[in-house]
């Protein structure tokens, strides 16, 4: 016991001795080297997880648009073709306030209105010549009994954009909304990317919305045997159109 404590003595003396001649600490040339690569680190996570939530977007987008797909499919199976889109008397065809919402949840028809299975306030005749370019909805019934609904949705999963006679209109929508902030920049035609956001209000609620646009008639689609279905998705100063023609997103920037 005695060697032992005469040993760790002796350590702690030669320890002890050492430290009078030696100087810790770093030097400023070490800080300097130590701080830039924490920032070369930080920058390197910084840019994973931007590209991570980038991805992460794009795919729930994704993934919602195929769902969407199905369910029109499903749609056609029962009653021989898809549903309608906004076509007006003009041959005009509006893509984003489509019927989509109405047809696929189906409406029950009673005194003068068309009230969703999902429930909501009804639309009239009226308001379906404004918004849809027709006279109802096709996807309805008499009695709530009989209803057929495609699709169950969360809050969510749909939007309402209020007319002027204060009757909420309902859409789908995409998971990714619109930035509050005006889009800078212009794709390759000299487009400004602010021209891409679908729903143009002065209700800055309603300027976030993000509707997915549907066309099912027409000799521009690019699915001409069934319908087209897309939706544009801003994502850090991009927008991305994830569509049912293009099994890869494509990129609307200053470089498309």
């Amino acid at each position: 016991m005695k060697l032992r404590a005469k040993q760790t003595n002796r350590w702690n003396g030669s320890a002890r001795a050492c430290g009078q001649n030696t100087a810790f600490g770093f030097t400023l040339i070490e800080l300097l080297v130590v701080i830039s690569i924490i920032g070369v680190l930080a920058s390197l996570v910084v840019g994973i997880s931007a590209g991570a939530s980038t991805s992460k977007k794009i795919s729930a987008t994704q993934v919602k648009l195929k769902e969407l797909e199905a369910l029109i499919e499903n749609y056609k199976a029962s009653f021989g073709g898809f549903p309608p889109d906004a076509k007006f008397a003009n041959g005009q065809i509006n893509t984003v306030t489509n019927q989509l919402f109405y047809e696929l949840t189906g409406t029950v028809y009673q005194g003068g209105v068309f009230t969703s299975n999902q429930g909501g306030q009804g639309l009239n005749r009226q308001i379906c010549r404004k918004f849809f370019g027709v006279d109802g909805i096709q996807n309805t019934v008499k009695e709530s009994s009989k209803a057929k609904s495609f699709i169950e949705l969360g809050a969510s999963d749909f939007g309402q954009i209020t007319t002027g006679d204060q009757v909420p209109v309902n859409l789908l929508l995409s998971p990714v909304r619109w930035p509050a902030r005006p889009l800078a920049g212009v794709d390759s035609r000299g487009r400004n990317l602010e021209d891409y956001r679908p729903v143009k209000s002065q209700n800055p609620a309603l300027r976030l919305l993000n509707p997915f646009q549907y066309r099912s008639s027409g000799r521009d689609r690019f699915n001409q045997a069934s319908f087209d279905l897309w939706v544009d998705v801003p994502i850090r100063g991009k927008i991305y159109r994830i569509s049912n023609w293009s099994q890869q997103p494509k990129v609307i920037s200053r470089a498309d």
